[in-house]
Formats: C-alpha cells, structure tokens, sequence
C-alpha cells in the first residue's frame, strides 16, 4: 500500500490544535450520527424525531472515534490537510463520492436524461416479496433491489458500473452503492419489500487496479456522455485529472508528482474582513453539484468570466450522502420510511492500528466512513 508524503509537517494529533466537537461531533450510536449529519445537512432534516429501523454503523459506543460529518470524504481531506493529519483512503471512499454527486445531478434533470436510462413512464414500482424479521439485512435487501431494478433497465450493466468490487470493498460498501442508486433512480421507481399480503497519510488502500478500475468507469459512463452534457464535463474538467492524480499516487507514491498532486488537494483562503473561509483544490471535484443538481462549477457573478479555481465556503459544501423512500408491507400493513446511505462520517484512529499510546493518544489520522440508516417516516 503506497504512502505520500505531500509534506515534512509532523502529524498532530486530533483536538490538539483546536476543539472540533461542534463542527464534527463524537457519535457514540446510530441514533447519534443520523441525528448528526441531518441536522448539518443543506437540507431539512428527514423527520424532527427519527426512529431508527436499522444501520451499518453496529460498533458503535462511548469509546468510538467516529465523529459525523455531512460529506466524509471532502471533511476528511480539508481536516486532514488544515491540521496536518494523516489521512488513509480506499478506492471505495471516491468511488461513493463520485456517485453521490451523479445522482444529485440524474435527480435534478431527471425529465431530460429519462430517454437515457429508463423506457417506461412514470414511476415503476419494485417489490420484493419476503418476511420482515428481526435480523434481516436491509443492506443487503437494497442490494437485491438493484438486481430487480437492472432487470428493468434497457441498459443491465449500469447496476455493474454503479456497484463497486475494489479489493477493498465491504458488504456495507455494495450496500451504500445499492442505495446510491435505487436513489438515483428515484425519479423513475418506487421501492417496497415485505410481505403485502400474507405471504412469507495518505495512505491509498486496495489495488493499483481499483484505482485505475474507478477511471475506467468514469471514462465509460460519464465521458462518453452517457449522462448528458453536465456529467461529461465534470468527467473531463474536474474528474478526470483527480481520478489521474490518484492512479498515479499509487503507481509512484514517493514521486514528485504525488507529492504535487496531494499538496494541491486542498487551499483555504481566509478573508481579511468578514465572511466565510472558501475552499479550492482538487477536492471540489467531489462538489460539482449542490444537493439539488445546480452546478457549483459555474462563474460567479462578478467573477472573471470563469477564470480561477472554484472556491466554496464549508456551508456551500454538498452532502456526501443521499436518501430514498422505501415502503415496507408487515403483514398487509404498509409502513413508510426512508434509507440514508453514503459518507456520513470520519474516523479518528492511529496511522498503525494496533501501534502504541492508550486512550486517545497518538490519534493523528482520519479516514472516511460510509454507512446507511433506515428510519420510519
């Protein structure tokens, strides 16, 4: 597994340079971190009081050092990079980045791309017959779902490219993925399952080949334009160079143009006056869109016609997650709710798991956790 090392800094510590637990709170259970990234999101909570049906985040406890953050990855990259963290990523942590913000998009031009994805009109309703016990998967449901949905779809092999298979991908990765894309599909589906009438550092994780796997299928899919005009020029603008960096990371992560691509992940500029510090890099290639599918990308007004990299001000940040609406059937009893699915959050650890100090010494590495949640509506 390569490491970069974009700077000489000593890694600090998390918490040692200033307080983080208003920005990027502790999460010591499920109920914590939805109630956290909901509440920071740039969009209403999904209920005042959410209750939870189930969660990919089992571990949690008061001795966890997982602390919500509405987009893990981008959070994790600007933390890391600010206050001189490591930082550890898998294939898997850009690749749900990269599809979060796809489906932003799909969603809001949904009327324009339906020719492109789906031949039928309206809603398509999905169901999946099964029991709704006190152990079953939802994860793992949204993940056959998607399996019905393909074979709905004139194109089968959009459920493959959605679905990761990285040498580091978990059953909660294909989980998140599953559920970035019934929910980018939201617009032309409804999703049920039960039973309705009775019946029963940088330190760069996995392979080279994940990484150029990720760049393959953004060439595939997004530069060829098979999500229209906006998605290829996000794939050929932004996307693109940050998928080359990274493939290049792994190939020489001692080499100078490693060390030049991570020391340009991220610049803060801090204004003088009053406002907001703004956030340029290559980074904003995971924030091309907002949650509503309006491109962060374009000139401002004022702006020099375009010219410039991207600034965005932590508020302007999209989230790094995404929900849809799933209907379970208990018994012919039809119960709404909703799954929260992507990356929700940062985990504080070691850059050696497993290496010396107790208690919360030594936690001088962040590393982006992705997850879902299922609540009632």
């Amino acid at each position: 597994m390569p490491v970069i090392h974009p700077s000489t800094q000593k890694p600090e510590c998390w918490g040692r340079r200033a307080p983080k637990s208003a920005r990027y709170p502790l999460s010591t259970s499920p109920d914590h971190l939805l109630s956290a990234i909901t509440t920071h999101a740039n969009q209403s909570p999904p209920h005042p009081k959410l209750c939870l049906v189930q969660s990919s985040f089992t571990n949690l406890s008061a001795s966890s050092t997982t602390h919500a953050a509405k987009n893990g990855v981008v959070h994790a990259c600007i933390e890391a990079y600010n206050e001189h963290h490591n930082l550890v990523l898998r294939p898997d942590d850009i690749w749900l980045a990269i599809l979060t913000q796809l489906s932003s998009h799909i969603n809001a031009h949904a009327a324009t791309l339906r020719p492109r994805l789906v031949a039928h009109d309206g809603q398509k309703p999905l169901h999946l017959e099964l029991e709704l016990t006190p152990t079953l998967d939802h994860g793992a449901v949204a993940r056959s779902m998607t399996s019905l949905l393909a074979s709905t779809l004139p194109d089968p092999s959009l459920r493959d490219w959605f679905l990761p298979t990285f040498t580091t991908t978990t059953p909660t990765d294909t989980a998140v993925a599953a559920v970035a894309l019934l929910g980018t599909m939201q617009k032309f589906y409804t999703y049920s399952w039960g039973t309705r009438c009775g019946i029963p550092a940088v330190r760069l994780l996995g392979a080279e080949r994940d990484w150029r796997d990720i760049a393959a299928r953004c060439a595939a899919r997004l530069g060829a334009g098979d999500f229209g005009p906006e998605p290829a020029a996000w794939y050929r603008d932004a996307l693109r160079p940050v998928l080359a960096g990274l493939v290049e990371s792994f190939r020489a992560p001692g080499g100078d143009a490693a060390r030049r691509f991570w020391a340009g992940v991220v610049d803060e500029e801090v204004p003088n006056g009053s406002g907001s510090p703004t956030y340029s890099g290559w980074i904003t290639a995971f924030c091309y869109w907002d949650e509503k599918g309006v491109c962060l990308h374009r000139p401002r007004a004022g702006g020099a016609g375009g010219e410039g990299p991207v600034r965005l001000t932590m508020g302007e940040m999209p989230m790094g997650f995404g929900k849809v609406p799933v209907t379970l059937w208990e018994n012919g009893v039809e119960v709404p709710t909703e799954m929260v699915a992507g990356s929700v959050a940062m985990r504080v650890r070691r850059w050696e798991e497993g290496g010396e100090g107790r208690g919360r010494d030594g936690l001088d590495t962040l590393q982006p956790e992705s997850g879902w949640f299922m609540y009632y509506v």
